[in-house]
């Protein structure tokens, strides 16, 4: 096994050898193994490095291959795309991988930014796609009020004080798989690759924005509705959630179904997140479980409704109201 300072000069033997025009193999022992690396010019930029790594001895073995090793960019010296051969002997390595991931998020920014959350921003004002116009009707009926309830429950449209919904436009951009040219030609100039791919972006996804913004206003409008009904159920679910603190296990809950009253413990988790209508009896504990499908049924489900009083270190941590608000 190298020592830490041994691994250090070796890395930087190999650099030196990157960095140079010798056309001969670079040739080094890693631990027990003795590697060959060659390089083939693909362009006047970049070389391509393939490897030998012998288990048996040095030098090279006639009948093996050379695998393919890396990408060096040789404007910069350094090496993208490192297979497992020759990773020993890198200081820095651009995973493929790690590139698209930088591209994605530099891409995502500048849509962002560009559009700056107004769809004054695009370069239209409404929908003509019939796919698109199929979609908005779908997401409007199936979609917008669940998204609204999840909206409300979760937080995440509120606005700082807690009480508007506020939309933010999040650009959906994903690379698509590298191939050689387009590799290349990120390696070679990241900023130029991405603006290029934000304004090919923007251009191409004008109805695909808008409809975010359209998505938006549709769910917008039914947590409005939301608000605006003290009736809603929901109301009464997000009490629940809010009441129920992150650190309590296990809870104490009455619960009044058919006139009848029942106490019992249960998990705690289940009242942190929607219910949608009902609680499962699973979470009931064993002890009470008992009783409690012998009272209401094996089947039976018990909804926010239905609660009149959460308890946790004996303490009353919810009680229902006979009007939501």
């Amino acid at each position: 096994m190298a020592t830490p300072e041994e691994k250090t000069a070796l890395q930087g033997k190999f650099a030196d050898w990157l960095a140079g025009t010798d056309c001969s193999a670079f040739q080094c022992k890693v631990d027990s193994n003795h590697i060959t690396v060659i390089r083939v010019q693909k362009n006047i930029d970049f070389d391509y490095l393939y490897c030998q790594r012998q288990y048996r001895g040095a030098g090279i073995e006639r009948g093996d291959n050379f695998d393919y090793a890396g990408i060096l960019c040789k404007r910069d010296g350094l090496v993208f795309d490192g297979q497992y051969d020759i990773r020993e002997l890198l200081e820095n390595e651009r995973d493929k991988d790690d590139l698209k991931g930088s591209l994605k998020k530099a891409v995502r920014e500048a849509v962002e930014a560009t559009i700056g959350n107004d769809r004054r921003n695009l370069l239209i004002t409404e929908l003509t796609d019939e796919r698109q116009l199929e979609g908005m009707a779908s997401f409007h009926r199936n979609y917008a009020p669940d998204n609204a309830r999840k909206a409300y429950l979760g937080g995440e449209y509120e606005d700082e004080d807690g009480d508007d919904f506020a939309f933010t436009f999040r650009c959906d951009y994903s690379p698509d798989q590298w191939t050689e040219d387009s590799l290349l030609a990120y390696i070679l100039d990241p900023v130029q690759y991405a603006a290029a791919e934000t304004a090919a972006f923007i251009a191409e996804n004008q109805e695909d924005m808008l409809a975010d913004f359209l998505r938006a206003d549709m769910v917008e409008a039914e947590y409005a509705a939301i608000l605006a009904n003290p009736l809603n159920p929901v109301h009464r679910v997000k009490r629940i959630m809010a009441a129920v603190g992150a650190s309590a296990k296990t809870v104490t809950v009455t619960i009044c179904v058919n006139d009848i009253d029942f106490t019992f413990k249960a998990e705690a988790a289940q009242f942190r997140s929607d219910c949608t209508s009902h609680y499962s009896d699973w979470n009931i504990v064993a002890a009470d479980r008992k009783e409690y499908e012998r009272l209401f049924g094996r089947s039976a489900r018990y909804g926010p409704e239905d609660i009149l009083r959460i308890e946790y270190a004996r303490s009353v941590i919810y009680q229902a109201q006979e009007v939501p608000v």
